[in-house]
């Protein structure tokens, strides 16, 4: 790294995401604009190591970024770290940045109905995550076992752990 510039592959690094993602994010006004320096594009290094810092408390490493026109939305991408059957429908057992453990659908979608968080996407597309039996888990934050919404079902009843928030 220079003293005060990155490269699209250092900023790629420093943030966790592709190159091609760094470039996209700058011409959408979500990454300061480049400089050129030597014929390359150069990111100012201070915005950068800034954005980090306020991320750093997101384990996430990845994102995605949809774009409707002028704006954009970033989602970040939490992986589930174990699989829970409930009614012979599977699960997703994630944990977030603030190590509240929560259970959700195991569908990839977007998660938006955390208490004081943005709203995320679950990715839970990895079918080698481990089984794991709801008594083994610590006391997970919030449970949601089904959304009409998505057209899932709602599992007759939506039941948790006790003193879990919905």
């Amino acid at each position: 790294m220079s003293d005060k510039y990155l490269t699209v592959s250092e900023v790629a690094d420093v943030l966790g995401m592709l190159k091609e993602n760094v470039l996209r994010m700058a011409q959408h006004g979500a990454l300061p604009h480049p400089v050129t320096i030597n014929g390359e594009p150069h990111f100012p290094k201070e915005p950068i190591l800034r954005r980090r810092e306020e991320e750093d408390d997101a384990v996430p490493s990845a994102g995605v970024y949809l774009s409707t026109g002028e704006d954009f939305f970033y989602y970040k991408v939490v992986k589930a770290s174990h699989m829970l059957f409930y009614k012979n429908w599977p699960f997703a057992v994630f944990s977030l940045w603030d190590e509240s453990l929560h259970i959700r659908p195991w569908l990839t979608h977007l998660v938006d109905d955390l208490p004081d968080h943005e709203t995320i996407l679950l990715s839970c597309e990895d079918a080698s995550i481990p089984e794991v039996s709801l008594k083994d888990l610590p006391q997970p934050t919030s449970i949601v076992w089904g959304y009409r919404s998505v057209g899932q079902y709602d599992l007759d009843v939506t039941v948790a752990a006790s003193n879990v928030s919905h």
